[in-house]
């Protein structure tokens, strides 16, 4: 062994001190270089889990969300339609009263139309009866004047 020493040179302090150098190397490596980095990648790992975990949670609620809307649509086109209906059946009844309402004005104004027709024709009637009274009173003169002459 001590011939591959010497055949390669080895220097046995110097190895020993290449070994400590490599040593304390990587000691400070490890504390300032491979902690920190491996601080930084355990960040990024939990920021990124955080991201696929709030991910997971916004799409959850806006799937609760879309759900709600369409609930909330549903009732609005059901309450829509209630309004609707409930507003055909008030215009019905207004029709249905409006009519009624006209019905009864033109029942009323049929009324006053043939009393009046009714008083006019009384009033004609006595006016004739007037009139054939007096023509009936001078037909009579007439011929009593005729006879006295």
């Amino acid at each position: 062994m001590e011939e591959i020493v010497k055949v390669f040179g080895i220097n046995w302090e110097l190895l020993v001190i290449q070994m400590v150098n490599f040593g304390l190397l990587l000691l400070i490596l490890h504390h300032f270089l491979y902690k920190p980095v491996l601080k930084l990648i355990q960040k990024r790992v939990y920021k990124i889990e955080k991201g696929v975990k709030d991910a997971k949670e916004a799409e959850n609620k806006l799937k609760e969300a879309e759900d709600e809307k369409k609930k909330i649509l549903s009732k609005a086109s059901d309450e829509a339609d209630k309004i609707i209906e409930l507003s055909r059946e008030k215009a019905s009844e207004q029709k249905s009263s409006i009519l009624k309402e006209a019905e009864d004005k033109s029942k009323n104004l049929l009324e006053e139309a043939v009393k009046k027709a009714e008083e006019e024709k009384a009033r004609v009637l006595e006016k004739s009866k007037e009139e054939i009274a007096k023509l009936a009173i001078l037909s009579a003169e007439k011929i009593l004047r005729e006879k006295a002459q």
